[in-house]
């Protein structure tokens, strides 16, 4: 990375914390980040020391990053794997930072076999067994209570496809089946679509409609999984009233299967 002079170790935990300085400044203002306890709070700080040293940070399009921009997006990514463990990203290296949203073509085919070439603007994005790629500014905004956070959206598809598909369920614990993974997230899902096409009839009508989750989790089971992960971390008790069961999933996920 060269910001930090640190030597290159194979364990996350024999690190130094991370500066009181980088860490304050990646903290402030970020829920998830100051209701940490003290000694969750010293293992994050190692995990990113970890991170930024291992992982290559690449500017791209004319973006300019400063050591702080770097140990935010190193506090955010690692705060998924706080009890996973830092083996969770050892198969990919690189992220590659942009100075804003991005463009990205795309291709859907519908029911009847159409197909339909478009671009959408993204703030990050996974490429599988790849870079992760983000935006600058959509980092910053990340992780206010809001249930925002792209750092978290893109670690949570690098966590889906560990297990070499990208389909809204990651490796999971012995404690967690399969089945009731897939039935808790299926119902969400389905559930979720439905409030989206009521409140597309909402807005049409001019009345107000509220999605517990961001909109984009509509788009396919694996972007349901991600949204849900960066909620799960930045408004909890959203994610709780509207989907107690993935919520329960979720924590129990993110504790390594220890049930904390």
């Amino acid at each position: 990375m060269g910001f930090f002079p640190f030597k290159r170790r194979k364990r996350a935990d024999d690190y130094d914390e991370l500066g009181p300085g980088l860490w304050e400044s990646a903290r402030s203002g970020r829920p998830a980040l100051s209701s940490l306890g003290d000694d969750d709070a010293a293992a994050l700080r190692r995990l990113a020391a970890w991170f930024v040293d291992t992982k290559d940070f690449v500017p791209i399009g004319g973006s300019s990053l400063r050591e702080s921009d770097a140990a935010t997006i190193a506090v955010l990514a690692c705060l998924p794997i706080l009890r996973l463990g830092a083996a969770w990203y050892d198969d990919w290296s690189t992220i590659l930072v942009a100075p804003d949203g991005f463009v990205h073509s795309m291709t859907s085919v519908d029911a009847a076999g159409v197909v339909t070439e478009y671009e959408d603007e993204l703030s990050g994005r996974v490429t599988e067994l790849g870079p992760v790629i983000l935006s600058l500014p959509d980092v910053l905004g990340s992780g206010f209570g809001d249930g925002y956070n792209v750092v978290v959206h893109e670690m949570a598809h690098k966590l889906d496809e560990r297990d070499g598909a990208l389909d809204g369920c990651p490796p999971l614990p012995r404690s967690i089946g399969r089945r009731a993974w897939r039935e808790a997230f299926e119902a969400a899902y389905g559930d979720f679509l439905g409030r989206v096409e009521r409140g597309a009839k909402r807005a049409r009508l001019k009345r107000s409609s509220r999605l517990p989750l961001d909109e984009y989790a509509a788009e396919s089971p694996e972007e349901f999984f991600a949204v849900a992960c960066e909620t799960f971390f930045d408004a909890p008790a959203r994610l709780e009233r509207a989907y107690p069961a993935v919520f329960s999933l979720l924590r129990e996920f993110f504790s390594g299967g220890q049930g904390r």
